[in-house]
């Protein structure tokens, strides 16, 4: 069979796209993140679990998943441990003096112990060093053999597993992140909130003015982000370069709260409607809230949770009246219309399963003592209606123009592919400004326009029915102005 000549057309796209990803992406080499951390590896080794420690020295680790340790658990009892498989070693970080001093102190009759061995038995760590490694990947495996050890009746000394031992004032920042990033275990896939949290640990490590491209270049290749079926890498790297955004997500994801509800699609669309005062009071009051209760925001209040209180405490009544006692006081100990002074009060089932039940009363105690704590329904806040919010901003356009027309054209006049455009209260502020000099009356306060902007989105939202009208909404997706510029 005669071979078909590769004409130009074959050829030269793919040529230029080679020249492309050399020029611009210089680390498309397709190294395992091992590879390239194999200069740092000190020594593969099996370690006591005791002396391994979940806590970061690099932002903040994952929560433990109760039924992804069960799952594991179920799996080494039926199938084995199988710690000395590569794919299952654990990643710690460790002084290169403890690791030599373990090596020469180490037991020559221990299983292993040759100097041949893949894997050096390290198990009198504790006694030689006096201390602790830091894990970065295999928190849950460490939980699940402490599970499994239970459940068999195994003995204690054969509570090891065999990790993979980085110098930790040599390993590069990326690479200390990128062995961090839960890529290799898909029935625990890390969520959006972590993902950032990735990011922003990934930045605050690169320093000077590149910093902006080399978080881009990170995004993809840092935390291997181009593997990740489904994220919106691009609405990522906007939400990333919107600095006020960027500022807020990094906040919210501080919290476990924010990690459960954090997502970058929503964000950054928020982000795109330039009326950020309007999301940034909620998300504020919020934080407001989590950080007046006596708990940690870090692992305490789940998105659970919260629905739990939010549905339980609404927000003030029409009339401004803090909420009630009794109302507090059934959000946490509900009584079933039971009435039995001589027992003792029930907690609310699966509300703060984290607290015991000294922690559980301070924060009911807490609650009662701020009746004024906003607890915002963060389902309808961060799943809004998109079609009606966007008219709600439309309308904000059109009061901007009803104020003054100069503000009106000039709003009109924002490039719409502009990375920097001005937020809307901006424009309604100017707007306040040039009516109050045109009227020659002192200056509106200063946060009418921010209180007007408020306003003027809540009853296009609520009301959204009667501006989504076909004829009204015609008129809503016009251009804000149809006056002459101002010279």
């Amino acid at each position: 069979m005669t071979k078909r000549k590769r004409s130009a057309e074959d050829t030269t796209p793919a040529r230029h796209g080679h020249k492309r990803r050399a020029s611009n992406d210089p680390f498309q080499d397709q190294k395992s993140v091992r590879e390239l951390a194999k200069p740092y590896l000190l020594a593969t080794a099996r370690l006591h679990i005791d002396i391994m420690d979940i806590t970061w020295s690099k932002g903040v680790n994952r929560r433990i998943e109760p039924s992804h340790v069960r799952e594991l658990r179920d799996v080494f009892i039926k199938g084995g441990l199988e710690r000395s498989a590569p794919e299952n070693h654990m990643f710690v970080l460790c002084d290169a003096e403890d690791v030599r001093r373990a090596l020469e102190t180490r037991q020559d009759d221990e299983d292993g112990g040759d100097e041949g061995a893949r894997e050096h038995p390290l198990l009198r760590w504790a006694d030689v060093n006096g201390t602790k490694v830091e894990v970065m990947a295999g928190q849950h495996r460490l939980h699940a053999l402490r599970e499994y050890i239970k459940a068999t009746g195994a003995v204690e000394s054969d509570a090891w597993w065999t990790c993979e031992l980085y110098d930790k004032d040599k390993l590069p920042p990326d690479l200390n992140m990128r062995l961090r990033v839960n890529r290799r275990d898909p029935s625990l896939p890390d969520n959006h909130g972590q993902i950032w949290k990735q990011l922003v640990s990934v930045a605050s490590d690169t320093a000077g003015p590149s910093t902006h491209i080399t978080v881009n270049h990170k995004l993809v290749v840092g935390l291997r982000l181009s593997s990740e079926k489904g994220l919106p890498t691009r609405r990522l790297v906007t939400l990333w370069n919107h600095e006020r955004w960027r500022d807020m997500a990094t906040r919210w994801c501080q919290t476990r709260l924010g990690l459960e509800t954090f997502n970058i699609s929503t964000f950054e669309w928020m982000a795109s409607l330039r009326v950020d005062g309007y999301w940034f009071a909620t998300l504020e009051a919020v934080l407001d809230t989590l950080n007046a209760l006596p708990l940690d925001v870090t692992q305490d209040v789940g998105l659970g949770d919260w629905n739990m209180l939010s549905t339980a405490l609404p927000a003030s009544n029409s009339n401004g009246e803090a909420r009630a006692q009794d109302v507090v006081e059934a959000a946490f100990f509900p009584t079933d219309g039971c009435n039995n002074t001589n027992s003792a009060p029930q907690r609310t089932a699966g509300l703060l399963r984290t607290l015991d039940d000294e922690a559980y009363k301070r924060v009911y105690t807490a609650v009662s003592a701020a009746p004024n704590l906003s607890f915002v329904d963060l389902k309808r806040f961060l799943r809004p209606k998109r079609p009606e919010t966007e008219t709600a901003v439309r309308v904000l356009h059109h009061v901007v123009s009803w104020i003054d027309s100069r503000s009106a054209a000039e709003l009109a006049d924002v490039n719409p592919k502009s990375k920097n455009k001005p937020l809307l209260l901006e424009h309604l502020q100017a707007a306040l400004d040039n009516l109050s000099a045109y009227r020659d009356s002192p200056a509106y306060a200063e946060n009418t326009a921010a209180r007007l902007q408020r306003r003027v989105l809540d009853l296009a939202i609520r009301d959204a029915d009667a501006f989504r009208a076909q004829e009204v909404q015609t008129l809503t997706i016009e251009n804000v102005t149809l006056v002459d510029k101002a010279d």
